[in-house]
């Protein structure tokens, strides 16, 4: 097996046994869009877990102490949660959950190096509303796919791309 024909040496120890190595797959190159999608499914699976689980268990706490006490801590949580979790995990470890478990991070386009806490919460926050806003989601769908670096609006508004990881 040649190391050209994109098997064996390819599959780094980041990839999942399913996921097929391809020269899409190499470290530096761009995240694919089934990838990213994957780690998005899997980022919402553990944000919901993160933010309903605590809730449901403390339900009958938070209801018997008051009924005014249950939305705002919910509010809370949901909003501590929403600021945190991408944010942190994209400045400090370089992607989510998600990203990792698929052997792609987010990097700053200009030198590979970790995106600030600022960027990746202003990436995170913008790609939110890119997504609510359905005339936003369709361009930003169109310029992923049409970029040769697969650049969402929320990677150029702050400069980054999602590259695959080298370790």
């Amino acid at each position: 097996m040649s190391s050209g024909d994109g098997l064996g040496s390819d599959l780094g120890s980041s990839s999942l046994p399913w996921m097929v190595a391809s020269s899409r797959s190499l470290p530096g190159s761009p995240g694919d869009v089934m990838r990213r999608g994957v780690a998005v499914f899997i980022d919402l699976v553990i944000a919901v877990a993160v933010i309903l689980g605590p809730l449901i268990a403390l339900d009958r706490i938070l209801v018997a102490a008051s009924d005014d006490v249950w939305l705002p801590s919910a509010a809370a949580w949901s909003l501590a949660f929403l600021l945190l979790y991408s944010p942190l995990s994209v400045s400090r470890w370089g992607g989510t959950v998600g990203k990792r478990l698929l052997g792609m991070e987010v990097v700053r386009d200009a030198d590979g190096g970790r995106l600030s806490y600022g960027a990746a919460l202003v990436r995170h926050l913008s790609n939110l509303l890119v997504h609510a806003v359905p005339v936003f989601m369709i361009a930003h769908v169109t310029v992923t796919n049409l970029s040769p670096k697969k650049q969402g609006l929320h990677d150029r508004l702050v400069s980054s791309r999602v590259v695959m990881r080298g370790r």
